[in-house]
């Protein structure tokens, strides 16, 4: 069934609370698909850093976000779900509506951390309001919410092509504002979500045991690695193509918008086959050795003509997001299925500081790797991908080593 089908489903059906929620999520991915695609530009052109200036900004408010998080999720604690969500989503429409003023370093490392902060939150209320909405059909919910996702950035994408090939300061802005009206549009929709759950944060970060599981440990740090490869897509890329190729500039929402579709398409397929620990951490092999690959068209689309340029880069692109199929996939199960099953909650807190942390150092060394560091930026950050790629196997097959359950008091 399609991600539309499915939705006239919904609709139709005794299910019209998940579609509330699925149109919350589809406002605000199309608003972070106008961004995403225009953002390091906007960055650069508009506010005039240098891109090695912007990825510590960036580094900076990540970092400040992932901190955040905690006490802001303890402080809405009891809470409800929906008033919960609707203020942090109010939080990154503020925060978005002030970057176009943001004309000094300081404040707008300010900004983007207060946006950072309001965003980091609002993914685990999210979570749990999928949780009072679908109960037991909590993975299938989930699995059309991350296609809706896609689906949605997809076309905010497409829709920001317009500004991407003015190149105009003005055009940059309104991109801005327009991300800043899906976030409100997406809150203003929140209270339509039927239920009266509440934030539940008891117990939550406290990951004690679950650091001491060397084995899940080593596996969660090569995963953080892993996820560098998704800021290739949406912080690199753009900069590389308009600054260091010859090709146009609306070749940039196409190439975002076709990672996008292709993950939206056939994510669920490709995580069909790693249903086991072993297929899993098989799967980010193979997406190790395909980011190789990738990286390589994406590196040489900087040293031909237009045309050749761009078709190099779309076969990076694909290759790229095949690459990111894989990884998702056997990342998801390894994840699970390496857990202790009696703490699955805190091991996936520890699983999610991977990405946490990924998302703290990628803007920082991406751009020094493969925007300030040419061809050998890209040729290490490449052979780093297929090499940690390649240790998963063996991580993940180490024996477990046995974590004593904390006695009650």
């Amino acid at each position: 069934m399609t991600v539309v089908s499915r939705w006239v489903a919904m609709a139709r059906g005794p299910r019209r609370a998940e579609l509330v929620l699925h149109t919350v999520t589809l406002v605000n991915a199309l608003g972070n698909g106008l961004f995403t695609v225009a953002g390091t530009l906007f960055f650069v052109q508009v506010l005039d850093l240098s891109p090695l200036r912007m990825g510590v900004g960036l580094a900076v408010a990540a970092a400040f976000g992932l901190a955040a998080s905690v006490p802001v999720t303890r402080a809405l604690d009891g809470r409800s779900l929906r008033a919960a969500y609707g203020a942090l989503l109010m939080v990154q429409a503020v925060a978005m509506a002030l970057l176009p003023t943001a004309r000094s370093f300081g404040v707008l490392v300010a900004v983007l951390a207060l946006g950072a902060a309001g965003q980091k939150s609002a993914r685990a209320v999210n979570n749990a309001l999928i949780g009072q909405v679908a109960g037991a059909r909590r993975a299938d919910v989930r699995a059309v919410s991350r296609s809706v996702n896609n689906l949605g950035t997809a076309g905010g994408a497409l829709l920001s092509s317009a500004a991407v090939v003015s190149g105009t300061d003005r055009a940059y802005e309104l991109l801005v504002h327009a991300d800043a009206v899906t976030f409100l549009l997406a809150a203003a929709l929140v209270p339509a979500i039927p239920g009266t759950g509440r934030l539940a944060t008891a117990g939550r970060n406290r990951y004690g045991s679950a650091l001491r599981d060397s084995r899940y440990g080593a596996v969660t740090l090569a995963d953080g690695v892993m996820c560098l490869e998704y800021f290739v897509i949406t912080l690199v890329l753009p900069l590389w193509v308009v600054e260091h190729t010859s090709a146009p500039r609306a070749v940039v929402p196409v190439l975002f918008a076709l990672n996008m579709v292709l993950v939206a398409l056939f994510q669920i397929r490709v995580s069909r086959r790693a249903r086991t620990i072993a297929a899993a951490a098989r799967a980010v092999r193979v997406s190790g050795a395909l980011f190789l690959v990738s990286l390589a068209a994406l590196l040489l689309a900087g040293q031909v003509a237009a045309v050749p340029s761009v078709l190099l880069l779309v076969a990076g692109v694909g290759v790229h997001t095949v690459g990111e199929l894989y990884h998702a996939a056997g990342a998801s199960e390894l994840s699970y299925g390496l857990a202790a099953e009696e703490r699955m909650t805190e091991y996936q807190g520890v699983f999610g500081l991977g990405m946490g942390v990924a998302e703290i150092v990628a803007p920082y060394v991406l751009v020094v790797a493969c925007l300030e560091g040419g061809w050998a930026g890209w040729a290490g950050l490449a052979v780093l991908l297929c090499a940690t790629g390649a240790a998963l196997p063996f991580l993940a097959s180490r024996p477990p080593v046995p974590i004593p359950v904390p006695i009650a008091r």
